[in-house]
């Protein structure tokens, strides 16, 4: 089972979308969701669409991978 690694920063318009998405792969057992300090709705819409979140408390996308890849329990 595959785990996707998400960074997001403001993304409340399309993240919904993106998750339903890849949990549409059956291959998907695991989606993270690493925000990056989100001034909208980024967060809570990820979790009710089944995501994993993690706010990360610096912002760049390198950092937030490393941190999705630490809390991920798939490949």
């Amino acid at each position: 089972m595959l785990t996707v690694i998400i960074p997001a920063l403001n993304e409340e318009k399309t993240i919904a979308q993106v998750i339903k998405f890849c949990f549409a792969d059956p291959t998907v057992s695991e989606v993270i969701v690493v925000d990056d300090t989100s001034e909208d709705n980024t967060v809570s819409i990820a979790r009710e669409a089944g995501a994993k979140v993690l706010v990360s408390a610096t912002r760049g996308k390198g950092i937030s991978m490393k941190e999705g890849i630490d809390a991920s329990t798939n490949d």
